[in-house]
C-alpha cells in the first residue's frame, strides 16, 4: 500500500512538472509573438485590426481586435522583407547546384543559418518545434504507417518524399557538408554572417525542408517567372500566421465552410484583405488552395472535420468490379470459336473476318483505350461518385449485359457522343447504383473496418520519449490517421444512403 502511494505521489509530481513545462512553453511563445510584432513593425510590416492570439485547441492564429469592414486591407508586408532566393547568403548560395530547387535552397537556408541570423532570430522564434512537426507531417512517421494512409494521401507522400531525397543529396553533395580535401574555409565568411554550422543531420535538414513547404507563399516577379511554377515560393514574416480554412461559394450553408480573405502581392508589398465584415475577437483565415483533406495531412499536416473540398480515393473499391468482369464467360471460353477465311477482292484476307475471332474486350480493358481507368473518386459535392466512377460503371454495365461488339458499341456511343440510356431508363440506373453500393459495402467492410481500423487498433503505439522497436509511431499518429478514415467511412455512408434510397 504505501509503495503504491509512494508510485501514485510520484506520477502526480511528474505530471505537476510536466504542466509547469508546458505552460512556462506557452509564456515564453507568447513573449516570442510579441517580440515578433515588434520586430515586424520596426521593419514596416502594417497590422491594420489583427494581431496573432492562441486559439483553444488549435494554436495560433490571427484574431481581428476590432471590427473589419469588407475590403479592409489587414496586412501589408514590404518586398524588402520577404525572404526568397535572393536572401540566401551567398556562402550557402555558392555551395549549392545552380539547379537545386528554390524550396532545397530556402531550406539550406535555415538549416544551416550559423546564428540562427540575427536578421530573422523573432520570426525563427515562432516557427513550430521539432516535436511539432514530427507529431503531424506523413513524411517523418516510420514507415511501417504508410499502408494505412489513404491511397491518395500515400501517392502525395511519395511524390514529397522524391522532392525531398533529390535536395537532401544535392546538400550531402555539397560543399555544405563535404569541402573539398585541403581546401580552406571561405575567409569572406566572418563577413557573410559567419560559419557556417557543418554538423547539420539528415533530419536537421528535414525540419527545415517542412518548415519551408508549410510556410511559404507563392509569389510571382518578373525574375521568378522563369522558375516551374512550384518554384516562385517566398517565406514572408507575420502573415505565415493566418490559418486556413475552405470556402465554396455554392456551399453557403456547409459547416467548414468560411469565406476567406484575398491574398495579393505586388512589386512593393504582400497584402492580405477583407472580403467580408469581421467582429472583433473573430478568427481571420486565409485560403491556401481547394484542397481535400489528404492533402492538407500530407503537404501540413492537419485537417478539418467538415471540408467542402474534400474527397477520398475509391480506386480499391472499383477494381473489385472490374477483375470481377475481367475474365470471359467459362461456357463461352469451352466453345472452340471457327476460323473463317474469306478473302477480299485482292486475294488477302479479311480483316472484318479476323475481327470476329478476337476474344470480348473486358472493362478494364475499355477503361483503359478510354483513357477512364482509375482516378475514382466520392466528394461532398458528388456523393455517389464523379464522372470517372460512372463511366466505370457503364463500363461494367454494358459488357455484363452484351459481352462483345454490342456492349462495347453502347459504351463507346456514351464516352464518344454521350448518348446515355442508362440515365434515360430508371431500371438502368438502378442497375449502377447496385453495382456502386455493392462495391462501397466490401470496401467499408473488408478494407476500412478489418485492415485499417482493426489493424491501427494492433499496432503498439508509444508516447513523447519511448523508444522500442515495435513502437510504429505516437498515440496522436494513430489519432490521426484514425480520425481520417472515419471520416472516408462517413464519406461511403453518405454515399450509401444516397444510392439506396
Amino acid at each position: 500500500m504505501a509503495k503504491r502511494k509512494r508510485e501514485a505521489a510520484g506520477k502526480e509530481k511528474g505530471n505537476k512538472k510536466n504542466t509547469r513545462e508546458k505552460d512556462q512553453t506557452k509564456l515564453s511563445k507568447m513573449e516570442a509573438y510579441e517580440e515578433l510584432l515588434i520586430w515586424a513593425k520596426d521593419k514596416g510590416i502594417v497590422l491594420n485590426g489583427v494581431e496573432p492570439r492562441r486559439i483553444p485547441g488549435r494554436g495560433m492564429g490571427i484574431v481581428a481586435t476590432k471590427p473589419l469592414k469588407d475590403n479592409e486591407t489587414i496586412l501589408t508586408v514590404p518586398s524588402d522583407t520577404l525572404r526568397t532566393y535572393e536572401t540566401v547568403p551567398p556562402l550557402i548560395a555558392r555551395a549549392l547546384p545552380k539547379d537545386i530547387s528554390i524550396h532545397g535552397l530556402l531550406a539550406a537556408d535555415l538549416a544551416f543559418d550559423p546564428s540562427p541570423s540575427a536578421k530573422y532570430r523573432q520570426w525563427n522564434a515562432v516557427c513550430p518545434m521539432h516535436e511539432d512537426v514530427w507529431d503531424s507531417l506523413p513524411l517523418t512517421w516510420d514507415h511501417r504507417l504508410r499502408e494505412f494512409l489513404p491511397k491518395r494521401a500515400l501517392e502525395l507522400l511519395l511524390k514529397q518524399e522524391a522532392k525531398f531525397k533529390k535536395d537532401w543529396s544535392m546538400v550531402q553533395q555539397s560543399k555544405l557538408l563535404t569541402p573539398t580535401s585541403g581546401e580552406k574555409e571561405d575567409e569572406s565568411s566572418e563577413e557573410e554572417g559567419g560559419q557556417l554550422n557543418k554538423t547539420i543531420t539528415r533530419d536537421d535538414y528535414l525540419y527545415a525542408w517542412l518548415l519551408v513547404n508549410t510556410r511559404t507563399f507563392y509569389h510571382e516577379t518578373p525574375k521568378t517567372k522563369k522558375f516551374k511554377k512550384e518554384d516562385r515560393m517566398v517565406l514572408q514574416p507575420v502573415a505565415d500566421l493566418f490559418n486556413h480554412t475552405s470556402y465554396d461559394p455554392s456551399a453557403e450553408d456547409k459547416e467548414g465552410n468560411r469565406e476567406t480573405c484575398s491574398v495579393a502581392f505586388s512589386p512593393t508589398a504582400f497584402t492580405i484583405t477583407t472580403t467580408r465584415p469581421y467582429t472583433a475577437g473573430e478568427e481571420v483565415y486565409i485560403c491556401y488552395g481547394n484542397h481535400s483533406n489528404d492533402f492538407l495531412l500530407i503537404e501540413y499536416g492537419f485537417f478539418f472535420d467538415e471540408n467542402v473540398w474534400d474527397e477520398v480515393c475509391i480506386d480499391d473499391a472499383i477494381r473489385p468490379l472490374l477483375d470481377q468482369h475481367h475474365q470471359p464467360n467459362p461456357a463461352q471460353q469451352q466453345q472452340p470459336k471457327k476460323t473463317t477465311r474469306r478473302l477480299n477482292e485482292r486475294g488477302k484476307k479479311d480483316p472484318k473476318s479476323q475481327a470476329s475471332d478476337q476474344p470480348p474486350k473486358s472493362p478494364k480493358h475499355l477503361l483503359e483505350e478510354t483513357g477512364f481507368l482509375g482516378n475514382y473518386n466520392l466528394d461532398p459535392r458528388n456523393p455517389t461518385g464523379c464522372y470517372r466512377t460512372q463511366v466505370a460503371l457503364r463500363a461494367v454495365s454494358a459488357l455484363s449485359d452484351n459481352p462483345g461488339p454490342q456492349g462495347e458499341k453502347k459504351f463507346r456511343a456514351f464516352v464518344d457522343y454521350g448518348q446515355d440510356p442508362w440515365e434515360e431508363s430508371p431500371e438502368e440506373q438502378a442497375k449502377l447504383n447496385a453495382l456502386l453500393a455493392q462495391a462501397l459495402k466490401q470496401w467499408r467492410g473488408d478494407v476500412i473496418g478489418k485492415k485499417i481500423l482493426e489493424g491501427l487498433s494492433q499496432l503498439e503505439w508509444g508516447r513523447e520519449g519511448k523508444e522500442d522497436e515495435d513502437v510504429v509511431g505516437r498515440e496522436c499518429h494513430r489519432d490521426m490517421l484514425l480520425m481520417r478514415w472515419r471520416q472516408v467511412g462517413r464519406m461511403v455512408d453518405r454515399a450509401l444512403e444516397e444510392l439506396e434510397c
